[in-house]
């Protein structure tokens, strides 16, 4: 998802202090999402790349967008070259200080969605200047793109807390210590309960723990010294900037957590299902209890209905779908989802089979929602970034100082 460290850049350029860095990095992140975007569109729509919208495919449409995407990033990535100089902001900080994290952080970020760029276009290169097929999966992903991310979710509590322009990195670790031993437990904990699972969900829970419980300790010492409720006062009128920075990191370490949960604890299961028939799912009980014929408004559906039971309680009643739209003359699975805090379960129903049953896959998801949550949290962070009324008051500032005239 392109977008999502896009928006992860801005967010780190919106707390920069000078405002013409802020404006750059907003226009160059705003041509790139957008950019990103329609090189997305363009592989699904053209049919470079197989997608569940594949009745939407169709190749003279992906020249038209691949003459769109040509006109918006090479003319919005000119304008932006000719214009950077009048944008660029001049300082001078140390090696030790918030501003050299910040730089630490936009080229993991960068270096990241670069990695998922390659592996989701080389094969596509490589099949057209070489003439070899090949095919990039998760191994490659998970083995080129897990190591920026952790390594961007060990600095950044750091990051976080250094002082812009110098700072002393010991002083800054005195009081995260504790709670990266905490974090460090925590992930032990989980490692020592699971039961032959892979480390990936302990490793993923220490540092997700990192990552909050570092943005709490950031915004807790911005409130000063002084008494408790004294400090639990000044919280309320901190910037919203330094609330956004919290918000958005907060949403950062549930999403690695998610993340990490979602790939290591995850549990699939396909099998052949009569009518009728009860299997056993991750502590759930489904049962198959009829599949009818029914007709849509354009399409025609093979729709099975399962009951998920626990512990003797009927949970949900899921409905997985096989379409077919005679139109276009594609058929589409359609899964029946069920939501919740902890796991999403997803079924899925397959082809009838020789004996009369029917192919039925399961899926358990666990903290699925989490993940979307802490995308919304980053999101909700940048907007209350953007709206500190700082920024607001700088610039009418300098407007009215450019146009005032010295007294004679």
């Amino acid at each position: 998802m392109p977008w999502l460290f896009a928006a992860a850049l801005l967010h780190s350029a919106i707390v920069v202090e000078k405002r013409e860095t802020l404006k750059s990095w907003t226009i160059l992140l705003a041509i790139l999402g957008f950019g990103f975007s329609l090189m997305g569109t363009f592989i699904v729509r053209s049919g470079l790349l197989t997608s569940v919208h594949a009745f939407a495919m169709d190749p003279e449409r992906g020249v038209f967008i691949l003459m769109i995407l040509a006109g918006f990033m090479g003319g919005a990535l000119t304008l932006f070259a000719f214009r950077a100089p009048v944008l660029e902001a001049k300082g001078v900080f140390a090696t030790v200080s918030r501003e050299s994290a910040l730089v630490v952080n936009n080229v993991l970020l960068a270096v990241s969605s670069f990695v998922i760029f390659i592996g989701t276009m080389w094969p596509l290169i490589a099949e057209m200047l070489f003439d070899r097929v090949l095919s990039v999966g998760p191994p490659f992903f998970n083995t080129a793109f897990t190591p920026f991310m952790v390594a961007l979710a060990m600095v950044l509590p750091i990051g976080a807390m250094l002082p812009w322009k110098r700072g002393n990195l010991a002083r800054t670790l005195r009081p995260l210590w504790g709670l990266a031993a905490f974090s460090v437990a925590m992930g032990a904990l989980t490692w020592a309960l699971q039961t032959g699972n892979s480390p990936l969900v302990p490793v993923g829970l220490a540092l997700g723990l990192w990552v909050v419980l570092g943005s709490v300790m950031d915004i807790w010492a911005r409130t000063g010294r002084g008494s408790f409720g004294n400090r639990f006062t000044r919280l309320g009128r901190l910037p919203r900037a330094d609330w956004g920075k919290t918000t958005a990191h907060i949403g950062l370490g549930m999403s690695v957590f998610a993340v990490a949960a979602l790939v290591g604890w995850e549990s699939e299961d396909i099998r052949v299902v009569q009518i009728g028939e009860s299997f056993e799912k991750g502590g759930y009980t489904l049962t198959l209890t009829s599949v009818d014929r029914v007709q849509g408004p354009n399409f025609v559906s093979t729709m099975g209905t399962l009951e998920a039971w626990r512990d003797g309680r009927l949970i949900t009643t899921l409905q997985p779908e096989k379409r077919f739209y005679p139109i276009a003359g594609m058929p589409t699975t359609e899964a029946a989802i069920d939501y919740s805090i902890t796991r999403d379960l997803y079924i899925t129903l397959g082809d009838p089979q020789d004996n009369g049953g029917w192919a039925i896959r399961t899926y358990i998801k666990p903290f699925a929602n989490w993940l979307w949550f802490g995308c919304f949290l980053m999101a909700r962070g940048g907007i209350f970034s953007l709206s500190d009324r700082r920024f607001r008051i700088a610039a009418g500032a300098e407007r009215s100082t450019r146009n005032t005239v010295p007294a004679e």
